[in-house]
């Protein structure tokens, strides 16, 4: 009965927890229908307003686009043109017909430039900002016209300063061009009236630069980097004036299968369309709030329908708690004497990792005896060459006082003194490396190591005419460890490569290169020896393996070796070089000082 209502209960709980986790997916799938249903109609109403805005911009420049074509006709522009240029009461007679003309126009302003791009007449001669005698040979309409082509230009006004399109027609005298006629049309009424119909809206040129917008502070910004030559060809030109073409800041993030554009904190959906017959692009920008308050509107309806469903599963869970807290009841007492039963193992595993450690220790104190016994001949010899020379000096001593040379007395007591200090750095060096490591891990520099262990190896090297080569990088090389057992394992390493040695001929070199490598020590030592044999790598760490006899070794370096880097947290590979000979490459995690 207890195990019926148990099974119950756990198959009534999983079936609530799939009901709500297909009531979370299928609210996740809803929200996400509708915002990508929301961003298609708004796609649409966006495509259906940049025909109309592209209509009215196009069907505004087209208003003016006969006048300087009709200007370039009239008999009085050719002759001021061609004989009263410098006539100043015929050319204020041509300026006042500009303006009358203007004002039936209603453009911005009406004006006639000679061949030099000198302004002769205009519209605006009475104003402050009059154009006459300001030239402008150096703005593209003026010299597409003057190469028989109608000019197209917008750009800031360098007296007026204020924005416009320039459109300009030559004037021809017997097939010749004589000069050029140019209507400037204010097109800052048509982005007041985006602005007032709360539309964001903008018009880019081919470098991408904003010249028409709703908005004010999107003027003469790029959506773009611009090349360095581009901007000094607008500068040149003075098409923007003094702006410094900042980039606006934009991006692009993901919105129900769409792409949402982001200006200066604000979300948009952005349409863009090519503007007939010119180079540039017309943005509409709609906000994305209709899909987000869309898609939020669902969601909430999905959450409280799944916060419902959840406080009943709840409920029935609650009540399956009730059944299984007697089962529980029940195992409690079996896990604790599973408890207890595994408390005793842990115990004693501890107790047999502790034993496994002590004798690891023994093991590697043993390591270091047998090193220090296979190089006893080569110490023996390094220390009986002072003793010699000692007792030398101690008979030269008896000599010189028998002699009263003070001169004498006192070189040979100086010599022994020196050889004494040679004996002392020879057994300390011994005694340091043959006691007991201290197991207490610190930070060690790894070159002091390898160079100490090179010291310890040195009487064994000079009677094997070895030498032993040591690069380490500039900066000191920390590692967590113990010194004494990072000694050993450059002892061991050296003593391998010295036995390899022993039956080559020609150049014996041993060559440690320490490096930092991100945050590992790496050590590579290798040398010009007989190398390894294919199926001795793979068995080389094996404790008692070797391939010497048993009389010259116990096949225990490199498995202590292999033990201690473990222990240190590193890494050993062995391999043999191209050249010839064996090497191992040490890798040991950095230590970093704080």
């Amino acid at each position: 009965m207890f195990s019926f209502a148990y099974k119950f209960s756990r198959q009534v709980f999983w079936g609530w927890i799939f009901v709500l986790s297909s009531s979370g997916l299928a609210v996740g799938l809803a929200s996400y229908w509708l915002g990508a249903s929301t961003v298609l109609e708004l796609r649409g109403t966006s495509k259906e307003r940049l025909s109309l805005y592209e209509s009215n911009l196009l069907g505004e420049l087209d208003k003016y686009r006969y006048l300087p074509f009709v200007l370039s006709g009239n008999e009085d522009v050719k002759d001021l043109l061609t004989t009263f240029s410098s006539d100043t009461f015929f050319a204020n007679k041509v300026s006042r017909y500009l303006a009358e003309t203007n004002n039936k126009a209603e453009a911005n302003v009406l004006y006639i430039m000679d061949k030099q791009g000198n302004t002769l007449a205009s519209s605006n001669w009475q104003d402050k900002t009059s154009f006459v005698g300001h030239n402008y040979s150096f703005r593209p309409y003026f010299q597409d016209a003057i190469e028989g082509r109608e000019g197209r230009f917008f750009a800031i006004g360098t007296i007026s300063g204020i924005p416009g399109f320039f459109m300009s027609h030559p004037v021809y005298e017997d097939n010749s061009i004589i000069g050029v006629t140019v209507v400037k049309v204010n097109l800052t009424p048509l982005q007041q009236q985006w602005n007032d119909g709360g539309e964001n809206v903008l018009i880019t040129d081919e470098n991408g630069i904003i010249f028409l917008a709703s908005k004010k502070d999107w003027l003469y910004k790029s959506l773009r980097h611009i090349p360095d030559d581009q901007i000094e060809k607008l500068r040149r030109i003075k098409q923007y004036g003094d702006s410094n073409f900042e980039i606006l800041d934009t991006g692009k993030s993901s919105l129900a299968g769409d792409i949402a554009t982001e200006i200066e904190g604000k979300k948009y959906l952005e349409t863009i369309q090519d503007i007939e017959n010119t180079n540039w692009k017309i943005h509409y920008l709609v906000s994305t709030s209709p899909v987000t308050e869309n898609q939020r509107t669902i969601i909430a309806i999905g959450i409280g329908v799944i916060i419902s469903l959840l406080v009943l599963a709840l409920f029935i869970r609650e009540r399956g708690q009730k059944v299984l807290s007697t089962r529980r009841a029940l195992e409690a007492e079996k896990m604790e004497v599973m408890n207890r039963q595994l408390e005793i193992e842990i115990e004693e595993r501890r107790r047999t990792e502790k034993e496994l450690r002590a004798a690891q220790d023994g093991l590697v104190q043993a390591g270091k005896l047998a090193a220090l016994g296979q190089m006893s001949a080569a110490i023996t010899y390094e220390i009986n060459q002072p003793i010699a020379a000692i007792q030398d000096n101690v008979f030269n001593c008896g000599t010189f006082l028998n002699k009263n040379d003070d001169q004498g007395l006192d070189r040979s007591l100086t010599e022994i003194s020196s050889l004494t200090e040679k004996m002392g750095m020879i057994t300390g060096q011994l005694k340091n490396f043959a006691r007991k490591s201290s197991l207490k891990v610190q930070s060690v520099d790894i070159e002091k190591a390898i160079r100490k262990a090179s010291h310890l190896v040195q009487p064994v090297l000079k009677t094997e005419d070895i030498q032993v080569l040591i690069s380490t990088a500039a900066e000191r090389m920390l590692i967590s460890g113990d010194e004494i057992r990072l000694e050993q394992v450059f002892v061991n390493l050296y003593r391998n490569a010295i036995d390899a040695m022993q039956t080559i001929e020609g150049e014996k070199v041993i060559s440690v290169d320490a490096s930092i490598i991100g945050d590992y020590v790496k050590v590579v030592v290798s040398d010009t020896g007989t190398g390894f044999e294919e199926h001795v790598l793979s068995k080389l760490y094996d404790p008692f393996f070797t391939t010497k006899s048993n009389k010259e070794s116990l096949g225990l370096g490199l498995s202590i070796t292999y033990g201690i880097i473990k222990d240190l947290k590193g890494e050993i590979q062995a391999s043999n070089r191209a050249g010839g000979g064996a090497c191992f490459v040490l890798s040991f995690p950095r230590f970093i000082e704080k």
